[in-house]
């Protein structure tokens, strides 16, 4: 199957009314009274790294003050993922590895981990990080292909990329743990089940959220438009590689329970466009070829990742 081939199909399909479903998503968002929000501090933190003129050690003493937040970050630096020379031990030293910018990222990605961590989903809480974690390391993996400028941010913006679902699947528990039951050995993408139960998708609810979490404009856009980057205009080669990960993660069942792959469709047909139209000339010059060479590398992806979240889940 290539995306030529599928392009005359999903073109048939009627338009999303993105607005509409972003009415519904605000609603079902402001209805939620106990929603969870970023502390003070943590806030204080995120904003000093984005001043390249903050001091190393005034930011980590803060952050030292975070100790379940900061025992998450010193996991993540020496996780599979980021593959650091030696052993990194101090929350410092961490920082001046990742560099002011990375690391807002991460603590961005890891207060989204602890604010819903232990709550009760629709779906299995491991399966969902596995999913989530997969995509960012085939994020990574794309991004250093086509050399986009800052893998840790590709890397981080998919891990977070599907926010929304975790919402959905706490605060519309019963319904969602419905819809997933009915959609199970079909070809109905969740995405698209998402539409039909609830007239909105995680992809606007979690724009709210990361609205509301002061994430960064590139994030939301990932947020909002991995099944629709031919939206995308803050950073489209970001949100690009972002939805190629997943789909790729989706055929692999990495995310088998909660985010059932549906057939190729207009977004990855456009995220491929994207890509193949980057100044750097991959090995690979069709879809099937590019998507064959990020299959040769999954198992070990998956590997890392299970290996990096019995640690990170152990708190």
């Amino acid at each position: 199957m290539t995306p030529e081939s599928e392009l005359m199909d999903t073109e048939k399909a009627p338009k999303l009314d993105k607005a509409a479903m972003m009415v519904k998503a605000r609603r079902l968002v402001r209805e939620v009274s106990e929603l969870p929000t970023i502390p003070a501090l943590v806030t204080r933190i995120v904003s000093m790294l984005d001043s390249q003129e903050a001091d190393p050690d005034e930011i980590a003493n803060l952050m030292l003050s975070e100790p379940v937040l900061t025992a998450r970050i010193i996991r993540i630096v020496n996780s599979p993922l980021y593959r650091s020379s030696s052993e990194i031990t101090s929350i410092k030293r961490a920082l001046l590895y990742m560099g002011f910018r990375s690391m807002r990222e991460i603590i961005l990605a890891s207060y989204f981990m602890n604010a819903f961590q232990g709550r009760q989903q629709a779906f299995s809480a491991k399966t969902f990080w596995i999913h989530s974690f997969s995509v960012g390391a085939v994020a990574r993996r794309i991004a250093a292909m086509v050399k986009y400028p800052d893998l840790e941010k590709a890397c981080l913006v998919a891990i977070v990329h599907d926010i929304g679902k975790v919402f959905m699947g706490h605060y519309l528990l019963d319904d969602y743990a419905r819809m997933v039951a009915e959609i199970s050995d079909t070809t109905c993408s969740t995405y698209q089940a998402e539409q039909d139960f609830f007239g909105t998708t995680h992809c606007e609810i979690g724009l709210c959220l990361a609205q509301s979490w002061n994430f960064p404009p590139a994030y939301c856009e990932v947020i909002s438009h991995h099944h629709s980057c031919q939206m995308a205009t803050e950073d489209p080669l970001l949100t690009a590689i972002v939805s190629l990960a997943d789909f790729v993660c989706l055929l692999h069942s990495a995310g088998n329970g909660i985010a059932q792959p549906g057939q190729l469709g207009k977004s990855e047909n456009h995220a491929w466009m994207v890509i193949n139209q980057q100044p750097v000339k991959l090995p690979e010059q069709d879809f099937d070829s590019f998507m064959a060479s990020l299959d040769k590398t999954f198992e070990e992806i998956d590997r890392e990742v299970r290996h990096m979240l019995i640690s990170m889940m152990s708190d």
